[in-house]
């Protein structure tokens, strides 16, 4: 009688066919992975994008025309954007220092840094900024001013907003309107036109801080 079974060819086939769909499902498995990781890298990018850029809108609607020890309301140079903003948040006063606070935004090695101080008035060389990495990959920041007449406006983008424009606009009046645009090796260029908090309001966190100062017990601002 014939015994039923299996060749050793016939063993060896299967055996090369379970390994290639080893092979095979291992491969899938790998890229699947792979592109969940680009994924979450990517998911990850999106939301630190968003929350830079919901950052700064937020810091430059609250820019106040409060002069600083560097005689600058606002200062927009070439991959740098300095200002006063107000709205920091220091109920009844309970902390030794005002609302407003200086900020700076600044690239260094394609990366974008936020930089800000407690007090407004900081001397020459204090090293009292904290300074945080806020996004990789940024290669520009670029910086307009709208809604100033035209001359005044080509001015304003040629110096920032310097010294010659203080002289020009002796009130301390800020522009209306920035726009701001980020280059970005993985988004390309971001563009965003901001209007500024309007004068009233200003006006109303400038009284405010008058009143902090007069407080006794509270650190200058």
């Amino acid at each position: 009688m014939r015994r039923a079974g299996f060749t050793l060819v016939e063993v060896l086939v299967t055996v090369a066919i379970m390994a290639v769909i080893g092979l095979a499902s291992a491969a899938v498995v790998n890229a699947m992975m792979r592109t969940s990781e680009q994924s979450e890298q990517a998911i990850a990018q999106l939301e630190q994008l968003q929350y830079t850029m919901l950052l700064i809108e937020q810091d430059i609607r609250h820019i106040v025309p409060r002069q600083t020890s560097t005689d600058f309301y606002l200062l927009a140079e070439e991959n740098l954007l300095a200002f006063v903003r107000s709205g920091w948040f220091n109920p009844a006063g309970i902390f030794p220092r005002s609302e407003l606070q200086p900020v700076v935004y600044s690239i260094e090695e394609d990366t974008l840094w936020r930089q800000s101080a407690i007090f407004v008035d900081v001397a020459d060389g204090e090293d009292s900024f904290t300074k945080r990495p806020m996004l990789e990959g940024v290669t520009a920041l670029e910086v307009e001013f709208l809604g100033y007449s035209k001359e005044l406006n080509d001015q304003a983008n040629e110096f920032g907003s310097s010294r010659n424009i203080q002289s020009q606009r002796a009130t301390g009046e800020l522009p209306p309107a920035l726009l701001l645009r980020v280059h970005t090796n993985s988004w390309g260029v971001i563009e965003r036109v901001l209007l500024l908090t309007p004068m009233s309001e200003v006006e109303e966190t400038q009284r405010r801080e008058a009143e902090q100062q007069q407080q006794p017990g509270d650190g200058n601002g």
